[in-house]
């Protein structure tokens, strides 16, 4: 869930890996992802052909590097959101069945 996490954040907005990280975990505050986590998936991407990254200089520090998505990052990201959906539903139906059965059974099915 890392990876598509990551390509939507940078569909939204390219920028560099810290505020990658910075962002990421304030989704997942109860999951803190560490920095290498999210270096290492970036760098998977890049060499996947999903992001593009390049090196931007700055005023106040190092050299930052900056992400951007391609075609093929968001023909990915695609793919992952329709197999989500797709969990989604299976999950949805699972409980459903289960509530069902719970209730003719007189189980309760709260936890």
């Amino acid at each position: 869930m890392i990876q598509p996490m990551l390509l939507l954040l940078i569909l939204k907005k390219p920028t560099h890996g810290y505020e990658l990280i910075q962002s990421f975990n304030a989704l997942h505050e109860d999951e803190i992802v560490e920095p290498g986590t999210i270096y290492r998936n970036l760098r998977r991407m890049e060499k996947e052909g999903f992001v593009l990254s390049n090196w931007e200089a700055t005023e106040t520090g190092p050299a930052r590097r900056n992400y951007a998505i391609t075609r093929a990052g968001l023909k990915a990201l695609q793919g992952a959101v329709l197999k989500l959906k797709q969990q989604k539903k299976e999950i949805e139906d699972f409980l459903t069945e289960y509530s069902d059965l719970a209730a003719k059974e007189g189980h309760s099915d709260e936890n």
